[in-house]
């Protein structure tokens, strides 16, 4: 070890020179890879933002397709129980998303609400394609085996008791129940996400300050 009155101001300035470079250094490479980090973060998110919308694209359109196709065109009959048909099986994983990769949506009490409303939104369209699936396979699987066997002719006239007797009361309520839960349900679930589609998309052009979203309406609702 030198003596203290061996070190020069030179020395000692390089020294000190040295350290302040240090850390100087260090302290812009943390900056760096801090900016590097937060602009990961915020792309991750922008692809998040962009795959809900599309998701919630899909699942709208879902709604919409089923009411235009099978729904709307008998909600006036009186018989709609018996004359919406059975439908395709709905897989009810299908075009949901995963709330798991929305952290950045936790930051605020307006995010938290937004992301609560989605959740809720896509919980009643699971629901809706749930009844539409039990309905479906109690009109195929009871429904129609039980008018089959009773000699009822497809499109002959008959009466309300005529049916009632055909299926057995209690069929013939069920059916009736589930006609009507799957109306309401398709009517709850569009309402619900085309509310949460407006209020995440306004959230994202503020969040993200930019309209690259993309954004869809639908002017024919179909009764829904």
């Amino acid at each position: 070890m030198l003596p203290l009155n061996s070190v020069t101001p030179d020395a000692a300035l390089n020294g000190m020179a040295t350290l302040i470079g240090a850390f100087v250094g260090a302290m812009l490479a943390f900056i760096f890879q801090l900016v590097i980090h937060r602009k990961q973060e915020r792309q991750a998110a922008l692809m998040c933002t962009h795959r809900m919308l599309f998701c919630l694209l899909q699942q709208i359109n879902t709604i919409l397709l089923v009411q235009k196709d099978f729904i709307a065109p008998h909600i006036n009959n009186p018989g709609r129980f018996l004359s919406i048909p059975a439908i395709h099986y709905f897989d009810l994983e299908k075009n949901t998303f995963d709330f798991n990769s929305f952290d950045f949506m936790l930051q605020t009490i307006e995010s938290r609400q937004i992301m609560y409303d989605l959740y809720l939104a896509q919980e009643s369209y699971i629901e809706a394609l749930r009844a539409v699936n039990e309905r479906s396979r109690l009109h195929r699987e009871e429904v129609q085996p039980c008018l089959a066997s009773s000699g009822i002719q497809n499109g002959s006239a008959v009466t309300a008791k005529d049916i009632e007797q055909a299926l057995s009361p209690f069929l013939f309520q069920t059916i009736i129940s589930s006609t009507e839960q799957v109306i309401s349900s398709f009517k709850s679930a569009f309402e619900k996400l085309e509310k949460s589609k407006r209020d995440f998309r306004n959230y994202a052009v503020k969040r993200f300050k930019t309209n690259d979203f993309t954004d869809f309406d639908f002017p024919e609702k179909y009764g829904l």
